[in-house]
């Protein structure tokens, strides 16, 4: 039976919870209790999984557990280092012809970039909620949380930086600050959308950020809409236009 330490999650001693040897029948537990431990988190969040759960959803003995993993805590920072690379690398699994190349316009790069990001959250949406709720209480997640912000903070900030050197974007902008600023503004946006279930348009959700994106660091992207005419400027026949 489990002790109530165990249980909890509380951390055990490097006699108790020894450094498993990564053989490949080890590897393959690992694995399963970091996947099986991905949808417990994503089903009941953080402070209701138990680690007996995640034991049955990887099909191992509860004992087991211990043998690669000394606390909830620590297997939740493996899971969210997953989410992380999947966050940060998922295109490169896409066909290489389908990448943006690095002097493409500046429009094709961001809308590329928003549209990967808002892909990759929809998978995570409910481990992403989970690390909101975790970070507020936890400093190892909140460092990984703005450790997952910087990876993409700093790929923008070099991005508005060449913008900059090349005349297109506004020189005044410090860079680092603009792509924290507009990092947030896609980064909120879609939590509302995954996490908090407010319903959006894919295309029109992407291109408005698209746009918001380019128009803040004063960048012409090209993509603009003819504005409708308003009475005042195309006056009914008859009709005598106002001084």
């Amino acid at each position: 039976m489990a002790s109530k330490s165990q249980e909890t999650g509380e951390r055990l001693s490097d006699e108790t919870a020894p450094t498993a040897r990564l053989t490949k029948r080890g590897l393959r537990t690992r694995t399963a209790l970091v996947k099986g431990a991905a949808a417990v988190f994503a089903r009941d969040g953080f402070l209701d999984a138990r680690i007996t759960d995640i034991c049955r959803e990887a099909k191992v003995a509860y004992g087991t557990f211990y043998t690669y993993f000394q606390s909830k805590e620590e297997i939740f920072r493996e899971v969210i280092l997953d989410v992380q690379e999947d966050m940060a690398t998922a295109h490169t699994s896409l066909p290489t012809a389908s990448l943006p190349t690095a002097d493409a316009a500046p429009w094709d790069l961001v809308e590329f970039s928003n549209r990967q990001y808002l892909v990759a959250y929809r998978r995570n949406a409910k481990l992403m909620a989970t690390l909101e709720q975790v970070a507020t209480f936890n400093e190892e997640i909140r460092q990984q949380r703005l450790d997952l912000r910087n990876r993409f903070v700093n790929r923008n900030a070099k991005a508005i930086a060449r913008w900059q050197e090349q005349g297109i974007a506004d020189p005044d902008l410090d860079p680092v600050y603009a792509a924290n600023a507009l990092g947030q503004m896609v980064d909120r946006f879609a939590y509302t959308w995954f996490v908090l279930g407010q319903e959006f348009d894919e295309e029109l959700a992407v291109e408005t950020l698209t746009r918001l994106w380019l128009q803040a660091l004063g960048v012409d992207h090209g993509r603009h809409r003819a504005r409708p005419a308003t009475d005042s400027e195309n006056p009914a026949p008859g009709s005598i236009p106002s001084a």
